[in-house]
């Protein structure tokens, strides 16, 4: 019998790391289907701002831009990339995604624990709301702020104290969503752009269910050699234009918004 224990022994083995893999793999698959953006548009964009939030209103664009010694908040003209007013945060200060809520702009801070609250017509300082934890993305529809964190989860905030309502788990397939990062609210939908993907995850905000990926890696070959991660997210409600754009790119990109009613629906 002992003779045969060592290919019961390989054979086991095998088996365990077999078995363990297909885990693996079904713990990575996802469900939701993968779409190619379709490029409209392109426009300049400040190649040395580290991208942290955008959103577009009023005409312009804002930006939050990340680093110690180099965070801001600035108002962009969109078809020449000039920056029209800008705030620097302190040095001390790594600042994150933004949203506009109520005539104000929400800017979120990485490790300080701060919001901080900005006049939107002016970007003239208002204050900040305290939290705990990290602050990535940020975006809000009307009702509720979301929040990512880095992680799995958006949790959705309170507009006027910042406290937490509840949590929404990101999910594709059997899958936890990781690295959720800046966020848009878009016709009723989440996007998020994955921290060092080139993709966007279209999230259901009532069930957390990935709906559909929109492929943005065609975009990367055209925003400069020193462009990095695809982070920030805009969305144009009147004239119905998506822009994109990423840490250190030297544009912002207009892309078609895929026909949501024709997107699978979430399970």
């Amino acid at each position: 019998m002992n003779k045969y224990r060592p290919i019961l022994i390989l054979i086991t083995t095998i088996f365990i790391l077999h078995f363990f893999g297909l885990k693996s793999y079904a713990r990575e698959r996802t469900d939701a289907p993968l779409i190619e953006c379709k490029l409209l548009n392109q426009f300049p964009h400040d190649d040395t701002a580290f991208t942290q939030g955008l959103l577009y209103h009023d005409g312009y664009l804002y930006e939050s831009t990340g680093k110690h010694g180099r965070s801001s908040l600035r108002k962009v003209e969109l078809e020449s990339g000039i920056v029209r007013t800008m705030i620097k945060n302190d040095k001390e200060i790594f600042s994150e995604g933004i949203c506009y809520w109520n005539n104000k702009m929400y800017q979120l801070t990485w490790r300080s624990g701060k919001c901080f609250i900005y006049d939107a017509a002016s970007l003239a300082p208002k204050g900040f709301f305290k939290y705990k934890g990290q602050g990535w993305g940020l975006t809000a529809d009307g009702q509720f702020i979301y929040q990512s964190n880095g992680s799995s989860v958006i949790t959705f905030r309170d507009p006027y104290d910042f406290a937490r309502i509840k949590r929404l788990q990101v999910t594709d397939g059997i899958a936890n969503i990781h690295l959720l990062n800046e966020l848009e609210y878009i016709n009723g939908l989440i996007f998020s752009n994955i921290w060092k993907q080139d993709r966007i995850a279209v999230i259901d905000p009532e069930k957390g269910k990935v709906k559909f990926w929109l492929d943005i890696s065609s975009l990367r070959p055209l925003a400069g050699k020193n462009a990095e991660a695809a982070n920030g997210i805009a969305w144009d409600a009147v004239e119905k234009r998506l822009f994109v754009t990423g840490k250190f790119w030297n544009k912002v990109f207009e892309i078609e918004l895929p026909a949501l009613e024709n997107q699978p629906a979430s399970n």
